[in-house]
């Protein structure tokens, strides 16, 4: 049986605004095959925000993108329709993004910046290790930690208890959230994806990036965004007790890879500087 606490949490979700209309009814035009520019140009210009985000996104140097667009058909022919489909699936959670979380200790803006480096690492790493479908990694690097809006204020209530299991116990951080508050921000970022209809191996992606193998049909993206995860540590711009870098041991088997491997892989993708505004290290 369910706490009243978990229950409330899964409330939190379901009332959650649905994918808006507009945001679907583009969606079904990107994914015909006769679709044209124009005709998105058109459907994205009605949505002021979304037009935006669509030039935001495309302008980002971070993405690799080495030249600006100053208009809605420059961004989408740079960008190619299966980002702009990542643009539209995870536009409902971008605003939500930039705000701070008390409970985290994560300032405004810095669960956006850890997102989207885990998404550019994601896609990188997908490419890397050869899975079909780096666009898939992308998003759901993008959305891993999501769950976390909605647990951040039960994380606050309960931070004392949880920063000291962290500390005492050495535990990752989603494991103390099972333990103290009953779910996980990863399996509420799947409740999340779900309620906005996303396909199952998104939402697997999300909920088991942190335990890969309980993903139910395809557990290599849940591990690549776990490895991605633990590369965006080196990108932090601050660095939370409560941010959670571990590798699961199951996604080394998963992959096919081991320690070693892992170390090229980091240094092979910091030379190729993929997230420049993002490194460290210059």
């Amino acid at each position: 049986m369910l706490s009243q606490r978990v229950e409330n949490i899964i409330q939190s979700v379901t009332s959650l605004r649905p994918m808006p209309s507009n945001v679907t009814r583009i969606l079904n035009e990107v994914d015909k095959r006769d679709v044209t520019i124009d005709v998105l140009v058109g459907l994205i210009g009605l949505d002021q925000a979304l037009a935006a985000l669509v030039l935001q996104m495309s302008n980002s140097v971070s993405l690799g993108y080495s030249r600006t667009c100053s208009t809605l058909n420059e961004a989408i022919m740079l960008i190619g329709l299966g980002r702009l489909k990542t643009i539209l699936l995870t536009s409902s959670a971008t605003g939500m993004m930039k705000r701070s979380l008390s409970g985290y200790r994560q300032g405004a803006g810095e669960l956006w910046h850890h997102s989207l480096v885990t998404a550019v690492a994601s896609e990188w790493l997908a490419q890397a290790l050869r899975y079909p479908n780096p666009e898939e990694a992308y998003v759901s690097g993008l959305l891993h930690d999501i769950g976390k809006l909605l647990l951040d204020q039960v994380v606050l209530s309960n931070y004392n208890e949880i920063f000291d299991f962290v500390q005492k116990y050495q535990m990752p951080l989603w494991q103390v959230e099972e333990k103290l508050i009953g779910i996980d921000h990863a399996k509420v970022g799947g409740l999340i994806a779900e309620h906005w209809n996303f396909p199952i191996v998104l939402v697997d992606a999300i909920r088991f990036h942190h335990a890969p193998s309980f993903a139910r049909i395809n557990q290599r993206l849940p591990a690549i965004v776990n490895l991605a995860n633990s590369f965006a540590q080196d990108y932090q711009i601050s660095q939370s007790s409560l941010l959670s870098f571990e590798i699961h041991p199951e996604s080394l088997n998963v992959l096919k890879i081991d320690k070693d491997d892992i170390e090229q892989l980091k240094i092979k993708m910091k030379s190729s500087r993929v997230f420049p505004e993002f490194s460290k290290t210059g």
